[in-house]
C-alpha cells in the first residue's frame, strides 16, 4: 500500500485524450506538469483544425524528451494521445453583418434588411476568425440567395455557402403609364420610385419594346422587355448626317440587320460608296464617319 501511495505521488500521467484550444500543442498541455517543470513547453508540433483530431504516439513524445535532455523515467503515457482541437460554429451575429455589409455595397443607398440566415455545420477556432461574403453576380432577392462566405482564422482556411433571405427596397424604374405589348417604352412611360427588388430590373430600356401589356406601378423587369430587329439587310433606310447645325438625310441600302444602339455599314442606292452608321430607330440610322 505504501508502495502504491508512493508510485502515485511521483509519477504523472497523460491521458489517452486531450481537448486543446491553441493553434500549436505543447506537452504541458497533455500532461499536468507543475508550473516550474521545464517539459511543459516542450512543443510537439501544430494542433489539428478546429474540430478535429491528431494523434500523437508514446514514442515520439519521448523522442522528443530524450532528444532535449529532459526526465521520462517519471511519466506514465500511453501508447498514443488523441488530441482534439476545440471548436465552436458560425457566430450568427458577424455572418449577418457581413452579409450585411455585402448587400450594402452591391446596393448603395438602399434599405436593407436580412430576415433569415440559414448558417452551415461549420466548425470554427475559439480564436478571431475574420469573414468575407462573395454576393452571386445576379440573383432575385424575392426568393433564397445562396451566399459564398470565406471564413480564415490564424492557421485554416475554408469557404461554405449561406442560404439567406434578404429584403431590398431601392430606386427602381416603375411604369407611370400602361404600356401596350409591342410598343416602344417611352422616357415618360417610367418614372423612378423606392420599390422592392424583384427579379432582374431592368437598367435601361430605350429602344426597347413590351413583351406583354406593362400596367402602372409595377417594376420594370428585363424579362417584359424585348429588343426589334430596326432594320433588316436589304432595307432602305434613313441615314442622317449633322454638322454645324445642319441635319441632312439620304436614302441608303443597309449592308447588314441590326437592333437599337447598333453600328451597321449602309451605302448608296446606286452601289458607289458606303459610310457606318449607328441605328437610332425603325429604319433610321446616324451617320458616323465621312461617305467613302
Amino acid at each position: 500500500m505504501f508502495v502504491a501511495a508512493l508510485l502515485l505521488t511521483c509519477c504523472l500521467s497523460a491521458p489517452t485524450e486531450v481537448v486543446v484550444d491553441s493553434e500549436t500543442i505543447t506537452l504541458g498541455a497533455l500532461i499536468p506538469f507543475p508550473a516550474s517543470d521545464a517539459r511543459a513547453a516542450l512543443p510537439l508540433g501544430f494542433a489539428p483544425n478546429p474540430g478535429l483530431a491528431r494523434r500523437i504516439p508514446k514514442f515520439e513524445i519521448i523522442q522528443k524528451l530524450n532528444g532535449a535532455k529532459l526526465p521520462v523515467d517519471d511519466l506514465q503515457i500511453p501508447e498514443s494521445i488523441l488530441v482534439q482541437r476545440r471548436a465552436v460554429g458560425l457566430n450568427r451575429d458577424q455572418v449577418t453583418r457581413a452579409l450585411l455589409d455585402a448587400f450594402t455595397q452591391r446596393y448603395s443607398g438602399a434599405n436593407i434588411e436580412i430576415t433569415n440566415i440559414e448558417l452551415p455545420p461549420v466548425q470554427v477556432g475559439t480564436g478571431p476568425v475574420d469573414i468575407s461574403v462573395t454576393l452571386p453576380a445576379k440573383f432575385d432577392p424575392s426568393a433564397s440567395v445562396f451566399v459564398r462566405i470565406d471564413i480564415r482564422g490564424t492557421s485554416f482556411a475554408r469557404s461554405a455557402f449561406v442560404r439567406t433571405n434578404v429584403q431590398i427596397e431601392t430606386e427602381l424604374p416603375v411604369v407611370r403609364n400602361k404600356v401596350p405589348a409591342h410598343s416602344a417604352i417611352q422616357a415618360n412611360d417610367i418614372e423612378m420610385k423606392l420599390a422592392p427588388v424583384r427579379g432582374d430590373v431592368a437598367d435601361q430600356f430605350e429602344g426597347m419594346l413590351a413583351k406583354r401589356d406593362l400596367e402602372p406601378g409595377q417594376v420594370l423587369t428585363k424579362d417584359a422587355l424585348y429588343m426589334p430587329l430596326y432594320v433588316q439587310r436589304g432595307d432602305t433606310v434613313t441615314v442622317k448626317a449633322s454638322s454645324g447645325g445642319i441635319t441632312i438625310a439620304a436614302m441608303m441600302r443597309a449592308k447588314a440587320s441590326g437592333k437599337y444602339g447598333d453600328t451597321i455599314l449602309v451605302e448608296h442606292l446606286t452601289g458607289q460608296g458606303s459610310t457606318m452608321a449607328r441605328i437610332v430607330g425603325p429604319r433610321t440610322l446616324e451617320s458616323l464617319q465621312v461617305t467613302k
